[in-house]
Order: structure tokens, then sequence, then C-alpha cells
């Protein structure tokens, strides 16, 4: 059956809760309820239900939880998804937005063809207003796992049902560079953070200091979905594995940043573990390299690489490859 979401936004100044459709399945329902959210301060809040496998999106009112701009630009990445791939359904998808806190720095972006998902973005707007694509994915998974979400809960021996009832909140949370978090907050009990993509429980203090350190973006987001023409190569797949199963990368010498791209381009034989060392948890690593795409701009001649991580005990997320340089290194894993 499908999994059960109660999405609730709840603004800063006031508490307005609007509930925007029930959806009926069999005998049960599935519906995400949005509050209508100033636009100046917005903390987003989703309320799960941990019965059933999977969730249901409802259309959002997405004037009100993304600005105008950033649908703008998400309208226009999901074309570019289309030029890859016209059966994937991209530029014809309907586009969910919901605002990914502390502050309102990232958008979760939901695509679903005739009610059926087909993958997800993250766009982030950085200090200066420019908007990025941080990451995305194919398919029906979500970097935000339910299933994973009601796994961890159940091992720290909270009840997401008693929780909520007795005033307890859930809210999607994105840090820069890659992590998707949920944050868990019980009535007289420390807050939990737990890694949205596997489940791992974080640190508290280190994502405390995260989210004090986090800044709400004043500069006006610039609206550059009309200023390039984007096209996107096929996906280029390659085997997963688990970096666990054979450690001895953690001894060799990391990839040459310069020859990277190189490599997980065209050593299709080579196993690659990307590996951030302790900013792991800003990653949920160390990940296999299961993929990449190439990015193309009519402005620009150098192609933009956007390289897969993940995809065996965690989520495939299609990251761009500068990101993951910035604070990591690729291991070839020898046999």
């Amino acid at each position: 059956m499908k999994r059960f979401f109660h999405m609730r936004w709840n603004s800063v100044r006031r508490t307005t809760c609007i509930t925007l459709g029930v959806l009926s399945c069999v005998a049960l329902f599935s519906f995400w309820s949005i509050a209508n959210a100033e636009q100046q301060k917005t903390s987003s809040q989703v309320l799960a239900s941990p019965t059933g496998d999977s969730t249901k999106h409802l259309a959002s009112a997405n004037d009100k939880l993304a600005p105008t701009a950033v649908q703008r630009f998400a309208e226009q990445q999901a074309v570019a998804l289309g030029t890859a791939n016209a059966e994937a359904h991209w530029k014809n998808a309907e586009l969910d937005f919901y605002p990914l806190g502390p502050g309102t720095h990232s958008w979760l972006v939901q695509a679903e063809f005739e009610g059926t998902p087909i993958g997800y973005m993250i766009i982030t707007a950085t200090d200066q207003g420019q908007l990025l694509l941080s990451e995305y994915g194919q398919g029906e998974s979500s970097p935000y796992n339910s299933e994973l979400l009601g796994q961890a809960l159940n091992r720290q021996h909270v009840n997401l049902e008693t929780l909520l009832a007795s005033g307890g909140e859930l809210h999607l949370r994105y840090a820069l560079p890659l992590l998707a978090y949920w944050k868990v907050e019980q009535r007289n009990h420390p807050v939990l953070y737990i890694d949205a993509t596997n489940g791992d429980v974080l640190p508290s203090e280190f994502l405390e200091r995260l989210e004090a350190d986090s800044k709400q973006v004043s500069a006006s987001i610039t609206d550059l979905s009309t200023t390039s023409s984007l096209s996107v190569d096929p996906l280029h797949l390659r085997p997963v594995f688990n970096p666990a199963d054979n450690l001895l990368w953690i001894t060799s010498k990391p990839v040459a940043t310069d020859r990277v791209q190189d490599v997980i381009q065209h050593e299709k034989n080579q196993e690659i573990v990307f590996s951030t060392d302790d900013r792991n948890v800003l990653y949920g690593g160390p990940l296999p390299v299961s993929g990449y795409q190439l990015w193309h701009s009519d402005q620009d001649a150098k192609s933009i690489p956007y390289v897969a991580i993940g995809g065996n005990t965690s989520i495939q997320r299609f990251v761009p490859l500068s990101t993951l340089q910035q604070d990591g290194h690729f291991y070839i894993v020898k046999p």
C-alpha cells in the first residue's frame, strides 16, 4: 500500500494550516497539506505516517512554496533532462516544490508524469542569489526516504504517530554541499537528526552548529531561466558495488584532480569510490561512483559533468563533479 505523508508548512508569525487535497487509495488515505507560509520566513515541516511502502504526492501551491524564478529555473532543468531521454517524460512532468530549511536556501522538486514519480531535483540559492542544480535523481527514488526514516525511528524507539500526536514535529532539511536529513523534534527529548538517504543518526552537536551558522538568503534571486539553452547527454551507468567489501582503496593514492573525469568516463572496468574522509557525514559516504551524465550550455564550450554517487546502500544521486571535488577525492579499488 501507499506510504502516507502529512505535510504541514508553518509560518513564523502565524500558524495556518490549509488542507489542499485528500487522495483515496482503496480503504486508506494519503494526503499532503500545505500551510500558507510567508515568503520572507518559511520553515517546512513534513508529517509522515510510518504505514505503507511508498509516497503519493498531491499537487502543491507552488507559488506559495517557491519563488517564480525558482520555478522557471526548475522547468528549464527538467526540459534539459528531457533532451537526454524523451521516454522519461521530463519535459511534460508536473513539478511540485517543497522548501528545505534551515532558512530558505534550497527546494526539493518532485517530478511526476501521469501520477508516476520520474525523478527529483534539489535547487539551491547562493548568497549572491544565483540558482544551482545541486543534485538530481532519476526514477521513483527520493533523497527523503520514508522507509529509512521509519526504520531509523524504530531503532531509536520513537513512534511517529505518538510523536506527532503529542506535538512533536518532523522537518525536511538540507545542508550544503549534499546533506539531506530529517530533523525530529520531540517534547522533553533531545532533537534527533537522521540522514535521509541512509537512515543513519547524525551527531546532534554538529548539526546544531550547522543550523546555527545557516543564514537566510537575503539577496534577490536572479532569474536566469531564459539566458541560455541547456541539453543533456544520455545517461552512462557503471556497475554498483559496496566500498566496504574491499577496503584496499583506503591505502591507495587518490586519482589526480585533472584525471578524475577521464577515469570516470573511460575506465569503465574500474570500481571508483568517492570519499571525503572526515566530512563524509555531509555526503553519506564513502560512496561508489555509479555513473555520469554530461550537461551542455550554448554559452559555454565546456561540458558540465554530473557524477552519480550511491545506488548500493543509498539512493543514487547525480551531483556536479566540481561540488564533489571541493571536499573529497576519488579512489580506484584495487583487485
